[in-house]
């Protein structure tokens, strides 16, 4: 089978008009799928019918240009039916995490000015409490398009698509967490969104018969534009996973056939690690093998020899991703054992880099010339520098592209910081080295040492989290008393189930002086490998994995 021609696809001026081009060129292909394949379908042909039913419901009720209507709902297919409709109606979308306590979820309603939520059956009574306690003059209705009590089915109305909406109107605005004041508002058009997608089926090969297996919530850009809009402007087929749990995830692979699967580095680590403990159980001759076997592959790699997809079929097939054709990992920073792992056993895994501000992709590995420390070029239309680079080539990342936010909602001082000459300023340290892009940390999390050498956290973490029996780490700099700069602390997460099955009496719990003793020897290994001024001098240790962001980044701030 052939891949699908990028030229074949037309970018028009707004977002909704662009997916309904595809809807009635496919209409009776089967375009959504919820519960794992195993819950309700949308035919394209059914959602350019619903699309237009429900922008007409929304335009009926008095919603109009420039109104914004947010959606408060885990993932299902009336999550898209909802955004799209939002945007026929000329109104923005402004897309809620769903995981929001009542507190949080005051302070986005107040500042957003929303008019309508749409939220999901689960959501409809805290939200509906939350609006009523607090006086806002926001309406509220349930998401699902068949339910008796949404605004949308009693309206029965007739169907409508906004005539004027253009590329540089607001399509969408994603507030940020807040954790210093208000949240900032990140508005993307529908133009920034068209040339990020534009630039995207640019780059990444897909077929005809692949199938999205969707697993990030929907509120993120990463998953909007790659998870939702990607595929349905190329007319694809989308499964919602009923949870990112491994053995739904593996579940719901195998019985979908799903062949593509985009996702932040924590899920991929998860698979990864889920698989390797199933090769433990493994006799060993056969793991023997498979060592000997994945180091020959190793090597064949470094001469251009690609043997991993047939090598390795039956290793995948029996992990229950014998269909998974391709992987891409964005959201956070990516262990280079991890991509290198998935693209030596045979997948097609590309890394990839990004943020909401740039809607979101900015660069992803090309199949021929996959980096596993790197996250590839710049898509086309998109160019990345290095702001004021140190010796070593290191300085903060700038962006600059159709793809890039006109800036933050009523935030001119925060926008100005952002934006400077046409270039945005991400925040992000990293290199350019022939071509490739490659992230070293975050401006702010970076420590300083007393010789004045400039120290990258995520660096050592990534060092620490080679180690098996190490889930995962938090590194931060420490002012030394009396001196200075910073010395290195790290707080670390065991794993302590390997621990245990590592011990010669595997149901007896590890002490926590066994873990201390063991985790010593581990962070040494680590200051073996790492320059005397990275070394850790420090850890603690934590029983409890870090809280996570909805994309599962650390939130570090709660811990430094």
């Amino acid at each position: 089978m052939q891949p699908i021609n990028p030229e074949k696809f037309e970018i028009r001026n707004s977002i909704h008009e662009t997916i309904l081009d595809t809807c009635r060129e496919f209409p009776e292909k089967t375009a959504i799928i919820g519960h794992g394949g195993e819950g309700v379908r949308y035919s394209y042909g059914d959602i350019e019918a619903l699309v237009a039913k429900i922008a007409g419901g929304l335009h009926a009720g008095g919603f109009g240009r420039g109104d914004r209507i947010a959606i408060l709902s885990e993932n299902c297919p009336e999550w898209p039916l909802a955004y799209l409709a939002i945007l026929a109606a000329g109104c923005a979308v402004v897309p809620f995490d769903a995981s929001l306590k009542a507190t949080e979820l005051t302070k986005f309603l107040r500042v957003s000015r929303v008019k309508l939520l749409l939220c999901s059956a689960k959501w409809h009574r805290a939200a509906a409490d939350v609006i009523a306690l607090n006086d806002l003059p926001i309406r509220i209705a349930t998401l699902p398009v068949d339910d008796p009590h949404s605004l949308i089915a009693r309206a029965e109305p007739e169907p409508y698509v906004a005539p004027d909406v253009a590329a540089e109107d607001t399509a969408v605005i994603i507030y940020t967490s807040g954790t210093t004041g208000d949240p900032k508002g990140v508005v993307l058009t529908h133009g920034n969104i068209l040339a990020n997608l534009e630039s995207i089926i640019r780059t990444v090969v897909i077929y005809p018969n692949d199938i999205f297996l969707s697993v990030l919530p929907l509120h993120h850009t990463f998953e909007a534009t790659c998870g939702f809009l990607f595929p349905l402007y190329t007319g694809l087929t989308i499964v919602y996973a009923r949870s990112l749990r491994s053995r739904d995830l593996f579940a719901d692979i195998q019985h979908n056939r799903a062949t593509f699967l985009v996702g932040v580095p924590i899920l991929f680590e998860k698979l990864y690690l889920a698989i390797s403990r199933r090769m433990q159980d493994l006799p060993l001759p056969k793991r023997l093998s498979f060592k000997t076997l994945y180091a020959g592959r190793k090597v064949g790699w470094k001469l251009g020899v690609n043997v991993g997809p047939t090598l390795f079929k039956s290793l995948r097939t029996k992990a229950g991703l014998g269909s998974i054709r391709m992987l891409i990992s964005g959201g956070a920073p990516l262990p280079q054992r991890v991509a290198e792992w998935f693209n030596l056993i045979g997948f097609s895994f590309l890394p990839g880099y990004g943020l909401t501000e740039c809607s979101p992709v900015v660069s992803v590995a090309r199949l021929d010339d996959i980096r596993f420390d790197s996250v590839g070029p710049p898509l086309p239309g998109v160019k990345v520098a290095i702001d004021n680079p140190s010796r070593d080539g290191i300085g903060e990342i700038k962006v600059r592209g159709g793809n890039n936010t006109p800036g933050y909602l009523d935030n001119p001082d925060a926008t100005a910081e952002l934006i400077k000459e046409g270039w945005l300023y991400t925040g992000d340290l990293g290199k350019i080295e022939k071509g490739h892009l490659y992230i070293t940390g975050r401006k702010k999390n970076l420590i300083v040492s007393g010789g004045g050498k400039n120290i990258y956290p995520e660096e050592i973490e990534g060092e620490l989290n080679l180690s098996d029996y190490i889930l995962e780490s938090l590194v931060f700099g420490k002012e030394k008393v009396g001196k200075a700069g910073e010395e290195i602390w790290a707080v670390i997460v065991p794993d302590v189930e390997l621990i245990k099955s590592v011990q010669p009496d595997r149901e007896k719990e590890p002490s926590p002086k066994d873990i201390r003793d063991l985790l010593e020897k581990e962070v040494a290994a680590v200051n073996h490998r790492l320059a005397d001024y990275k070394r850790i001098v420090r850890f603690e240790v934590r029983m409890d994995e870090f809280e996570k962001t909805s994309t599962r980044k650390i939130k570090r701030r709660l811990y430094i």
